[in-house]
């Protein structure tokens, strides 16, 4: 990656993680409006925005009382405004009529919320072992209070009766997905959401792979001319359940191939094989695997049940999919995702690896 590409990519991701870009707030149009600058400045290029609707419990604070005072907490995106009180339980332990502390891992949170539920835990708390920070996540569907806070001060509440507060704005969300193509033929797609958590800045979820995916279309348009068209898809609303792929996908034509970007930039750089919607598309990922080799990178092919992104519904349409991130990626959904945590050797290889790629498909 030439030093002045590398600059200019840098410029971007900073825009973009410089704000928080839950969908339908203020910082993702400011961040999707500069997309479309880029792409109709720089990249030169018509572009398509298509817009649809999500309605969603929006978090706006969270609290916990306890005998010794109040306690910071923050709402799971999708958490059922209320209060709650009662004895905290480990999950492992007998959560009926009692709030289960629960540690992030293994299942995704909604999953684990209804298994909890179902064993009658009245709310749940989230904790992350790995780093003390609260973890942003979601509830797809799940009516209870959920919330996360900080490893330590939720530990400590294990035994103890506290009441929990959950304030959540319910919100007809508009989402914007933005596209253009480069090339004419079947439908190659790279795909990347430009949407974050609620509280966080999501540098390297998502941000840089945006920026990322614009600096490789810029490349592409002045050398691309093979047997497929290259639609560039920047995704909205993947945080609240791949909203953005879902509606993109429904009239979907001619696709044969798409590869998601979505949180590379970490120093552990791979692809995921097999994902929480099972195996990824075998013909791509053994091009991938042969472009890989010739170009003598290693990069681990991973198996990762809890990782979700925007290739799924494409995936569940027939399509072969292809899904580059980093794993494990341990700064995912907190406070610690930010532009200084990017590992931009890695950001230069992922730019020349896919690039490369997409000019060397169709031989491969």
């Amino acid at each position: 990656m030439r030093s002045d590409n590398l600059e200019e990519l840098k410029d971007l991701t900073r825009f973009l993680a410089d704000r928080n870009r839950l969908s339908g707030s203020e910082g993702i149009r400011e961040a999707q409006d500069l997309v479309k600058r880029f792409i109709a400045r720089q990249i030169k290029l018509p572009f398509t925005e298509e817009t649809f609707q999500v309605d969603v419990n929006v978090p706006v604070e969270g609290r916990v009382r306890t005998d010794g005072g109040e306690l910071k907490a923050y709402p799971l995106l999708g958490s059922t405004w209320g209060e709650m009180e009662g004895i905290v339980a480990g999950e492992d332990e007998d959560v009926e009529g009692k709030i289960a502390l629960a540690r992030i891992g293994g299942e995704r949170e909604s999953e684990k919320a209804r298994r909890l539920k179902e064993r009658g835990a009245t709310a749940v708390i989230f904790y992350l072992d790995d780093l003390d920070s609260p973890f942003f996540g979601t509830l797809n569907g799940e009516k209870v209070i959920a919330l996360s806070m900080e490893r330590g001060p939720a530990k400590d509440l294990l035994g103890k009766r506290v009441t929990l507060y959950s304030r959540v704005k319910r919100t007809r969300v508009t989402g914007r997905n933005i596209y253009f193509d480069i090339g004419k033929g079947p439908f190659l797609y790279l795909i990347a959401h430009i949407d974050s958590k609620p509280f966080v800045k999501g540098a390297i979820d998502n941000a840089l792979s945006v920026a990322l995916l614009l600096m490789i279309a810029k490349e592409l348009k002045e050398t691309y001319s093979f047997p497929h068209r290259v639609r560039f898809l920047i995704t909205d609303c993947e945080e609240m359940g791949l909203q953005g792929a879902k509606h993109h996908v429904k009239n979907l034509k001619h696709t044969f191939y798409a590869i998601t970007l979505d949180s590379v930039g970490w120093i552990n750089p791979a692809v995921i094989y097999r994902d929480s919607a099972g195996y990824n598309g075998d013909q791509i990922m053994e091009k991938f695997y042969r472009h890989l080799r010739d170009l003598k990178i290693d990069i681990p092919f991973r198996e990762s049940r809890r990782a979700r992104s925007d290739h799924i519904p494409f995936k569940e349409k027939g399509v072969q999919t292809l899904f580059l991130t980093s794993n494990p990626f341990t700064l995912r959904h907190t406070f610690y995702d930010t532009y200084e945590a990017i590992d931009w050797d890695k950001v230069a290889m992922w730019f020349d690896v896919v690039s490369s790629f997409i000019r060397r498909f169709h031989k491969l």
